[in-house]
């Protein structure tokens, strides 16, 4: 499962350099407003991106949470919502099902 986490992540990484290049392109043709949407576009990818990695990196915290002690938990605590506060609101639902996935392994 791990693996697939890890080419969705690549996948989203690969859109967005062709959506990047291709607004690029656009720009060098004049086209500035279908160039704003492909790098909107890129900015949505990589908020999917950024959830699927933290689905990895939380699941993983996840198993060795059960073993760590409290100061710890408080610092993941603050990762996460510093994390969280970077993602739309769609990919913080997808963090948190595939939080709830892990703690249901």
């Amino acid at each position: 499962m791990k693996d697939t986490r890890r080419d969705e992540a690549l996948a989203y990484l690969r859109t967005m350099l062709e959506e990047t290049t291709r607004a690029q392109h656009l720009v060098s043709a004049g086209s500035a407003i279908p160039a704003l949407q492909a790098l909107l576009r890129v900015r949505h990818l990589g908020k999917q991106s950024i959830a699927a990695l933290l689905g990895d990196c939380l699941s993983a915290t996840i198993l060795q949470a059960a073993q760590a002690d409290q100061v710890t938990l408080s610092r993941l605590a603050e990762l996460i919502g510093f994390a969280q506060q970077a993602l739309c609101q769609a990919c913080r639902s997808e963090v948190g099902k595939r939080w709830k996935e892990a703690e249901d392994v």
